[in-house]
């Protein structure tokens, strides 16, 4: 704190170095500087910089880890500043963009500035550092013809962490044939691509991009669905050698499958929605056989109309009996129950995982308005620590933690204590730039 404010008494103070004694905050290594400079807004980085003797050290600051996944405008800039500043597109550790800006409606070809065309993409190449990456926008780039420079830029890079919001496999008729993304106004607007033609093997090219990653520890494919052609392809050709170092995967549970049978190092998975049945519930336990032991994590997303996982979901749990950390998101289309009631199910549920340390129920609904919705028992936290002696803390729908206390009163038994909400971090969505021409434009 004390150099922290130490740096920010140096950006009142501008460029005049006078004012810094020697072997003072300039003697520090540029490792502690750039963890000082981490608590700094980005404003105060950039009013250090007037400083020639920070120049340097807030660059690196700054561009260490960008986050623009839904920003086709400010992602268009950026890409520009790479081309014009390939030293900062090399210092870029950690990298979200959004790419749906080719796509014809979004910025028309013709309103792009010159210099980032016609081989805007491949400039995703100049970040040859990137070791965690979150490609949005763009749904057909692995597989794509067009696409084959902006492929090329990724296969070279050495990620620990690729996150592909989605990928759309061409073998699969989507109900809806659009997409959806977020204008220079700021708005959600709909484009409708043409058909797909191409006929090739997405598994085989799947399966080509993770050969190039042999550091990939994190991969994240929350909303892609894939076709049983390339299920089957996925399952016939990709090997243990292909991802071994796989330890985090977030998917749908269809598409995790693939990557269960060959990971067994794999300590963490995120299964996102899907409905479950007995048939589902099989094809787990049967792919999940190699690795059900050795997940710490697991994470899963469910809908609050789903009476078969809810009746079932010890089974369901059970499949990983090793389970430290446990997190379930209920994804509430109705207003028939409040969170207690599925709070309640999870609790009873949880005596299957023997050595839960932390539970976390989420709950996201429509009706956040409703009185007490989020609401739940003070005796279904304690049953799930009853249930699971190891257990640590709780957080429950309303985000408050509860951590556990012997009771006195009652031998064997406990009682939950409150600490107090989490904090949160605010959700205040940034907006986008205007149109580049626009922007341009305004400032004449």
């Amino acid at each position: 704190m004390v150099l922290t404010a130490k740096l920010h008494r140096l950006e009142e103070a501008g460029d005049q170095q006078g004012q810094l004694q020697t072997g003072d905050i300039l003697g520090l290594p540029d490792e502690l500087l750039l963890r000082v400079i981490s608590f700094l807004s980005p404003g105060s980085i950039r009013n250090l910089m007037v400083n020639r003797s920070f120049r340097s050290v807030c660059e690196q600051g700054l561009y260490q880890t960008i986050s623009l996944p839904h920003h086709p405008g400010r992602s268009i800039h950026l890409v520009e500043t790479f081309i014009l500043r390939p030293d900062l597109a090399s210092l870029v550790r950690h990298l979200a963009i959004d790419f749906s800006w080719i796509y014809e409606g979004v910025f028309p070809e013709a309103q792009l500035p010159s210099i980032i065309q016609p081989d805007a993409l491949a400039a995703l190449s100049l970040a040859k550092n990137v070791q965690s990456l979150i490609l949005g926008g763009l749904e057909s780039w692995i597989w794509e013809p067009e696409l084959a420079k902006f492929r090329e830029a990724v296969l070279e890079m050495k990620l620990a962490r690729l996150e592909v919001p989605r990928i759309k496999d061409p073998h699969v008729e989507y109900e809806f044939e659009c997409g959806i993304y977020i204008n220079s106004d700021g708005e959600a607007a709909i484009w409708n691509p043409e058909p797909e033609t191409w006929d090739g093997d997405l598994g085989n090219e799947i399966r080509k991009l993770l050969q190039t990653q042999p550091l990939l520890e994190e991969l994240t494919l929350p909303d892609s669905r894939i076709s049983d052609t390339t299920e089957e392809s996925l399952k016939g050709n990709l090997l243990a050698s292909d991802v071994p170092n796989l330890k985090s995967l977030q998917a749908r549970p269809g598409l995790a499958m693939v990557f269960l049978r060959v990971a067994p190092q794999l300590e963490s998975l995120n299964l996102m929605l899907r409905e479950w049945n007995s048939n589902l519930l099989s094809e787990m336990e049967t792919n999940s056989a190699a690795i059900k032991l050795s997940i710490r994590r697991f994470t899963i997303r469910v809908w609050d109309y789903d009476d078969w996982l809810w009746d079932n979901m010890p089974a369901v749990l059970s499949l990983f009996p090793n389970t430290e950390d446990l997190s379930v998101t209920i994804n509430s289309q109705e207003k028939a129950n409040p969170a207690k009631y599925f709070f309640r199910k999870i609790s009873d549920s949880v005596y299957v995982l023997p050595s839960l340390r932390n539970l976390d129920v989420e709950f996201e609904t429509f009706y956040s308005e409703t009185p007490r919705i989020y609401e739940v028992d003070i005796q279904s936290i304690i049953n799930s620590k009853t249930a699971c002696p190891l257990s640590e803390t709780v957080v429950e729908p309303e985000r408050r933690l509860w951590t556990f206390r012997t009771d006195r009163q009652e031998l064997a038994g406990f009682e939950a204590r409150l600490v107090g909400p989490l904090m949160e971090k605010p959700t205040r969505r940034l907006r986008d730039l205007p149109n580049p021409k626009e922007s341009k434009n305004e400032g004449d």
